[in-house]
Parts: C-alpha cells; structure tokens; sequence
C-alpha cells in the first residue's frame, strides 16, 4: 500500500504561468537557495573484511519487497498553499491509477513523504535534504515553487537521484540549469506563451508585462518577451532581454497601487499579466479600481476554479490559456481521474492535479522499466523519450532537456458562477508539437539538438 508521512516547514511567501488573455499562473518564492550543508555520509562499515575480493562485485538489486521512498515536496502553507493540495491530490490517485490500485511496483511499495516547503527555497532545500538522509527517499517530486523546484533540483543533482518537477514552471529548471537528474511533469512557461503568442500581436503592437520578482516570474516574462517580439510586437518600458519589457513586483504584495501606476505611465495597448497565489485577487481588484481593465487589454492566464470563480467575474468573454481543466478532456484517463476525485473529494481535479498525477505515471512506468530499482541510471534511461496517456492525451518527455511535450489549449470564458465550476468553451486544443519550446539546455552540455 502506498504510506504517506508529512513533516511542515515553517510558513513564508511564494510558481506558474498561465498565460492568455485574462488571469493568472504559478509562480515561486523570491531568489533561488544554494544548498545549505553537504548530504551525510553512509556510516563506514564496522565488519573487517574476511578476504580481499578478487573481482568488482556486482551491482546489488533491491530486496523483494522492499520499499520505494518519495518526497513529495509540495506547499500546505505559504503564499502558493491553495496549489499544494491540488498536487497531493493529483499524486496520490495517479499513484492508484498508474498501479492498478496496489500501491506498488514490481512487488516494491510506494512510501509517499510529504514535506511541506512553505514556497520558501531554504526550507525546500533543507527539507529535501531531510527526505534523502532521514527519510530515505530514493526519489523527490514536486513543487508548486519554481524557485524552490530550483533549488530541490540542485540538491537531487548533488545526491544523484531523480527529481520529478510539478507544477514549476520556470523554463530554467529544464533550460540554464538543467541536470540530468531532473524531469518535468507540467509545462513550463514558454508552452504557455506560445500557446497565446498569435493571439497577443492580434490584440495589439505596445505591451507591457507585470510579473512576480521571482524565478517563475522572469522566466514567463522572458517567454512572452521572445513570442511578442518574433511576432513583430514592441514594449514601451524596458524594451530589452534582461528587462522583458516588464515591471517586477515582489510576490507578497498586497497594495500593487504603485506598480500599477507604472503600468498606466507605460501607455500600452496590452498589459501580459502573470501571477499566482493570494495576491491575485488583490492585483486584480486594484486593476478594475484603477480603470486598467477599462483603457488597454489585460493578457493573461486562466487560474485555478476557486479563483476563478471569485476573481474573473469582470472577464466574460476573454481569451486565455488554461493549463489543465478537468471539462475540456474526453477521454478515458481524464475520466478515470475526474470520476475518483469526484468521489473522494466532492469536487472535480483543479488547475495543478494533472501535473502531480502525470509525476506519478512517470515514476511507475519507469520503475517498471528498471524492474523496480530506483537508481537514477536506470530511470534516466526508461524516462528520456518516454510517452504516456494523461489527463490532456498523449505526452513525450523530450530526450535532450526533459521537457514534457503535451496537448495546451486556449479557451474561453463563457462564465464563472458554474456549480461544476464549467467556466470554459474550448477554442483551440494544440498539438504537444505545436508548443514544444526551443531547447535551452546550455551549449556546453552538448544536448540540444
């Protein structure tokens, strides 16, 4: 049976875009930790040795039966607590899914771990550390924060096992700092860019951004930045590469009066917003206030169901990508998922359960793959170009960055006051190939092909 243990960090501030024309995505806690201490060492041997060896022993198997430790690192508290559940969630039936509901693969049982990061990069380290040397874990997964997917993945690298990212975002957990260990099971930033890129120069040639000053933030900003620019568009502020033509705003605001006169003295037809967590309710409302929503278009990405429902009202009729929504899939691991959460959860998968059940589909069919044995060479092998069916359809995990190519869609909003939370029509469903983003692993790794 799969066990689930949690530990809690302490509570701080902090990952996603979404993108289109109107409302929010996933960002991520302020700057990226580097590890904080070295992973202990195995203790030494206490048993003299009763001849020398005469030949390399071979690589041991797991015992039979024995256990397959994960930590989950999601967020229960911080500023990106409404997505941690939705992780959970979305891990723990993908687990029951993928496993036919037995909990194991190949006669090992999956022990789930959950630590909660509280969208904080130190904490996360600190607590990934924790499930390796404590715990055991021989794999992580997770997390909403992309500056805290960042640093787990620094730590994964140092300790040679795999990382599974979801929901992050940020292209750079498979782009500048990409390691082998490290592995996506949501889309990054730039998917969603492109997925609105044709939509964006239609509504206008002068933009603006306005992003979370954070890993997530800067990498969507950039993403947007290169679509609009190939597109022919122009920024009216800080109309370069490293400015993004966008304004930075740090992730705990609550007041964003000052920013958002910043954003009325830039004098764009369009306005590229992205945000996640409690404050985009606030942003919003003090946009309507200050009669942004009125005097240039607002782009940008459909959130979660709650917040839709309490922050969208103004935005009938908009245009947007949504990341993942449980409505506009018919098929059968889409109805697989929506019918068991229904029935355990009262309420339909939201926003980022597809990713969490997408990292667990991985991590079996990879574990099968290497028959059980969690070791990272073995599971580099079997997830470099993997498929799989998931709740969008057909995804592939890009050999060269581990990027995960997936069906993106842009929808839009009929409505928000939908008991089952139907807010969608579906306009275009994309192809995974039609939003693969340009690999940026750096040159020197010698992977991008």
């Amino acid at each position: 049976m799969n066990t689930r243990n949690r530990t809690f960090g302490w509570p701080a501030l902090s990952l996603l875009t979404i993108v289109a024309l109107l409302l929010a995505a996933c960002g991520g806690a302020a700057t990226t930790a580097a590890p904080t201490a070295a992973p202990t060492a195995a203790p030494a041997s206490t048993e003299a040795p009763t001849a020398a060896p005469t030949a390399v022993p071979p690589t041991l198997e797991p015992t039979p039966g024995s256990p397959i430790t994960v930590g989950l690192m999601t967020d229960d508290s911080g500023a990106l607590a409404i997505y941690g559940p939705m992780l959970e969630r979305g891990w723990e039936l993908g687990l029951e899914y993928a496993t036919n509901g037995t909990g194991q693969v190949a006669g090992h049982p999956i022990n789930t771990v959950i630590k909660d990061t509280a969208s904080t990069p130190d904490t996360g380290v600190s607590l990934a550390r924790e499930a390796i040397e404590k715990d055991g874990a021989q794999v992580l997964v997770g997390s909403p924060s992309s500056s805290v997917a960042l640093a787990i993945s620094g730590v994964a690298n140092e300790n040679k096992i795999i990382y599974i990212a979801a929901p992050a975002a940020s292209p750079d957990i498979t782009g500048k700092a990409f390691n082998v260990y490290t592995f996506r099971a949501g889309r990054t930033s730039v998917q969603d860019a492109l997925t609105m890129g044709a939509a964006l120069v239609k509504q206008g040639k002068n933009f603006v951004q306005i992003a979370p000053d954070n890993a997530f933030g800067k990498g969507s900003a950039a993403g947007f930045y290169g679509v609009v620019k190939g597109a022919g568009g122009s920024f009216t502020i800080n109309d370069t590469p490293e400015g993004a033509g966008a304004i930075f705003v740090p992730l705990e605001t609550t007041d964003f009066t000052a920013f958002l006169n910043q954003v009325l003295d830039a004098q764009a037809e369009v306005l590229i917003v992205t945000w996640a967590g409690t404050g985009f309710v606030p942003l919003f409302q003090q946009m309507q206030q200050l009669g942004i929503l009125d005097s240039m278009v607002v782009a940008t990405g459909m959130g979660d169901n709650q917040t839709m429902a309490a922050g969208y009202a103004d935005a009938i009729g908009s245009q947007g990508v949504s990341v993942y929504h449980y409505s506009l899939f018919d098929n059968p691991v889409n109805n697989w998922l929506v019918e068991k959460h229904e029935a355990k959860y009262g309420t339909p998968p939201d926003l980022f359960t597809e990713s969490g059940f997408n990292a667990a589909i991985m991590l079996v069919k990879a574990l099968e793959a290497a028959n059980g044995d969690p070791s990272a060479d073995g599971m580099i092998a079997a997830l470099e170009g993997m498929t799989f069916d998931g709740p969008k359809g057909a995804y592939t995990i890009r050999a060269e960055d581990h990027v995960l190519l997936q069906p993106m869609t842009l929808v839009k909003l009929k409505n928000t006051t939908d008991p089952d939370f139907k807010f969608f029509d579906l306009m275009t469903l994309f192809a995974p190939e039609d939003t693969a983003p340009a690999c940026a692993v750096p040159a020197d790794q010698n992977r991008c092909k």
